[in-house]
């Protein structure tokens, strides 16, 4: 099994949104594309992907939480580069090629979001990590409107999270 991850600017599991790495390591953005986000994100278990950038640049919007256009997170300096040329013609890993030789610069390194099967739900604790079930609710990395939510959204959200059920839900702060 091909070893990606996601992590955040602390190194910890990043949930689906942050610096890509490949066994430890960072992977550089040469040949990288929508194909190879794509790929990458459902080899990891993910729908699809939302977005994705490099260490110098925002494709899209800033979406990489404290992560900001020009910044490099404080981890990339202790990180090898690990893999490059991620080329991939198609969505899927079997469509890839990629070399474990590089000549990149960590401002070249890919950050990634991924969009989870559960529909792009996330459950966030105070500091932004995984909640563990317990917390304030994201679509997609962006908070959740209380406008129409019941205990019918808690099920059926929870139920897309992969949980039986909820125990409560309110609408002022975590």
């Amino acid at each position: 099994m091909v070893g990606f991850t996601i992590v955040n600017e602390s190194g910890e599991d990043g949930q689906g949104r942050g610096l890509l790495l490949y066994n430890g390591q960072t992977v550089c953005d040469d040949y990288f594309s929508d194909n190879s986000a794509m790929a990458i994100c459902r080899l990891m278990g993910y729908d699809e992907f939302d977005s994705w950038t490099n260490g110098q640049g925002l494709m899209g919007y800033d979406g990489f939480d404290s992560w900001t256009n020009g910044n490099l997170f404080d981890i990339q300096a202790n990180l090898e580069i690990g893999l490059d040329d991620v080329d991939c013609s198609a969505g899927s890993w079997a469509s890839c090629t990629s070399t474990t030789s590089q000549n990149c610069d960590h401002n070249e390194d890919i950050h990634l979001i991924c969009v989870s099967e559960a529909g792009g739900f996330t459950i966030v604790n105070e500091a932004g990590e995984d909640g563990q079930g317990r917390g304030l609710l994201l679509y997609n990395g962006q908070t959740v409107c209380d406008d129409y939510f019941s205990d019918n959204s808690a099920m059926a959200i929870c139920g897309l999270m992969g949980y039986d059920g909820f125990d409560s839900w309110k609408t002022d702060g975590i």
